[in-house]
């Protein structure tokens, strides 16, 4: 089997979205990766809740949501004043990519490897499709989102000629699509050339000041997957099936170190290489050790082929791992008998059509994102489209509150005073314990069948422990 990486291209560490690195496929063809760019048309006349806005306006901005009662279909976002703005960005610096028509954005991601999951750059677009042409832009500004491909980092010079092609964009804000081993890098860059960068999960750096995560770290998805086993699996022998790589480690460590805390130890400790396509050792050492819980610290397609390989040794633990559709999609009713899934998550459970049940509570953002996706956009609406939906919607949120006069250092005081919200279906964000990683808190899903359809359901929402 050759094994791709999964991607997750809106990245955006500021709403619900993915959690896994790179794949070992190497690129078929070494020219230069194709930046693929959605540039929207806004409508002529600004349309929707933002239609009223004028220049001066400072209370508040509408957002789409579940509604005000007022019929309009919006909640409203206020603007705050009064917060330490702090001097991060020089006067030349600090307006770049923000003009009056327009808001210029980046995101780096594996677009190369789209096809795995059946989607493309224009259907990861369709919010701002919707936000240009029926809500008249942010503050009468139409959004240009660009999208670099990353490659998933196959490649040596593949994370830089995507920071390149993002940089040349002059961008506003450059966004990080998952990928532990990619955001790394291209953090380094970005501090090197002083790019406001938001980026999904990654490794923990306080040493940075340009980069910023709405999602949990890589330590505490670690730290909080080992919360979940000891709660949910008392008593059981666990086992870890890790990636050996220097961006995936801290979470394997954590995960060790809070089984430690609580005084229970691991019953196997086994690396995957990123290039390995034959798991049978590692699963012959937890089916030989009686291992029942095991922590698949890996990505989504390396997660399917081990646990296929598994069940064709007759092994079948309780599997905990990063939960994508694409999941339970390829593996089908064996995730429910005689394969237990449980995941963790950064967002909530999608499942095309369910608003019932466990994801009642963000019901209207789900039809919401289903009306818009089903006209704007032409792939498949899936997890990832629906986790990027979700991000895109939090940015939105964000700018709104940075308000029509928003500069990056504007944008770096409202999340560092604690004064972004999250929008419905989101985990809440905290920066006052370090200033650039705001997330704590997890979802955990379980495989089950609902709506006639095999898939996640949500077990706990924005658990911080």
């Amino acid at each position: 089997m050759t094994r791709k990486g999964p991607i997750w291209v809106v990245a955006l560490a500021i709403a619900g979205v993915a959690c896994s690195g790179g794949g070992a496929t190497g690129r078929q063809d070494q020219a230069a990766p194709p930046t693929v760019t959605v540039t929207n048309s806004p409508t002529a006349t600004p349309t929707g809740p933002l239609a009223s806005l004028s220049p001066t306006a400072k209370a508040t901005a509408k957002l789409p949501g579940k509604g005000t009662g007022k019929g309009d279909g919006s909640v409203s976002v206020p603007v705050p004043t009064g917060f330490p703005i702090p001097n991060l960005f020089t006067a030349a610096e600090n307006k770049i990519g923000i003009y009056p028509d327009r808001i210029v954005m980046c995101t780096h991601a594996a677009l190369s490897l789209a096809a795995v999951f059946q989607v493309n750059a224009a259907d990861l677009n369709a919010y701002w499709e919707y936000v240009n042409n029926e809500l008249g832009g942010i503050y009468g500004r139409r959004v240009e989102m660009h999208y670099a491909d990353d490659n998933y980092g196959n490649t040596a010079g593949d994370v830089p000629q995507a920071y390149n092609e993002c940089k040349a964009r002059n961008p506003f804000i450059l966004l990080g699509g998952i990928g532990f081993d990619q955001i790394p890098g291209v953090r380094t860059l970005a501090e090197q050339g002083h790019q406001l960068y938001i980026h999904h999960i990654a490794r923990e750096d306080f040493s940075k000041k340009y980069s910023f995560s709405f999602f949990p770290s890589v330590e505490t998805a670690g730290r909080r997957a080992a919360q979940w086993v000891l709660k949910a699996h008392p008593g059981q022998k666990i086992g870890v099936v890790y990636r050996a790589s220097e961006n995936w480690e801290p979470g394997h460590a954590t995960f060790k170190d809070e089984l430690a805390k609580n005084g229970v130890g691991l019953d196997a400790d086994l690396p995957v290489d990123k290039n390995d396509t034959i798991y049978s050792t590692q699963i012959s050492t937890l089916k030989t050790r009686k291992v029942k819980t095991v922590f698949l610290w890996e990505n989504a397609l390396t997660a399917v082929e081990i646990i296929r390989q598994a069940k064709a040794q007759s092994y079948f633990p309780q599997w905990v791992i990063f939960p994508f559709n694409l999941i339970t999609d390829t593996l089908k009713g064996t995730t429910v008998s005689p394969i237990p899934l449980e995941g963790i998550a950064m967002w909530p459970a999608y499942r095309p059509g369910q608003t019932g049940g466990s994801y009642s509570s963000y019901a209207a953002e789900i039809k919401l994102f289903e009306a818009k996706h089903s006209k704007y956009a032409s792939g498949k609406r899936d997890d990832i489209t629906w986790m990027t939906w979700l991000g895109w919607h939090q940015m939105h949120s964000m700018l709104l509150a940075c308000g029509k006069d928003c500069t990056r250092n504007r944008l770096v005081g409202l999340m560092q005073a604690n004064l972004v919200k999250p929008v419905l279906g989101d985990c809440g964000f905290d920066f006052s314990k370090n200033g650039h990683v705001g997330g704590f808190d997890v979802n955990i899903f379980r495989v089950d069948e609902y709506g006639g359809t095999v898939g996640w359901s949500n077990v706990a929402l924005c658990k911080r422990s």
